[in-house]
């Protein structure tokens, strides 16, 4: 399965659509092409009831690949990292908790970029990365062009105890280690739809 996150909606590429049958304002399509997708966007722009719509085919991985390849793609990294007391660090950016991350470099890999994101956005060091997760995809727009990030996330620990410093030059105003009852009460009340996919599969 393969969830887009656009303006807080989903397309979702998947083999079995039964998964979404909660969500009431829901389409589901049984066929995918490239001629589809403008339809797609419009739809989920103007159609301001959808909140999901479903692209349901056996092979949901050539679909989804044939939707990448119309998209200028940009690629991220980022870790939700744990401290030794077993908080976690969020930083909050444009009036949205969000986890650190930002773009792979050009010759960088996904694990150095991830380690160097949260090292410059928050200030912490003795980094060790434990797992990777699934990536996160959402579209967003870049001088009037549709781009399609696909952020890489890695499951991290570290030992840092010193201060956080927040990239303010990235509107980064506060970095913080929270707690579970912290996400559950700040994060998960006012982060992004991707953020909060992600957080669910962690906890």
């Amino acid at each position: 399965m393969y969830k887009v996150f656009i303006n807080e909606k989903i397309i979702c590429f998947t083999n079995n659509a039964k998964n979404y049958n909660h969500f009431y304002n829901c389409v589901v399509l049984k066929f995918f092409n490239t001629t589809i997708t403008p339809f797609l966007l419009d739809l989920l722009s103007h159609g301001r009831k959808i909140e999901v719509i479903v692209v349901s085919v056996d092979d949901y991985e050539a679909a989804f690949t044939q939707f990448q390849s119309q998209f200028k793609m940009i690629f991220a990294a980022g870790g939700i990292v744990t401290n030794a007391k077993g908080k976690k660090l969020f930083i909050y950016r444009l009036d949205k908790w969000d986890l650190p991350k930002g773009k792979i470099e050009k010759g960088e890999d996904t694990r150095s970029a991830a380690i160097r994101e949260v090292n410059e956005e928050c200030g912490v060091t003795n980094l060790m990365i434990k797992k990777e997760f699934p990536p996160t995809y959402h579209i967003y727009t870049i001088k009037n062009e549709l781009v399609l990030k696909q952020t890489s996330w890695f499951e991290m620990e570290s030992s840092f105890e010193g201060e956080l410093i927040p990239q303010i030059e990235e509107n980064i105003t506060k970095a913080e280690w929270l707690n579970d009852e912290d996400i559950k009460n700040k994060v998960l009340k006012n982060t992004y739809s991707s953020i909060a996919n992600l957080l669910s599969q962690v906890f």
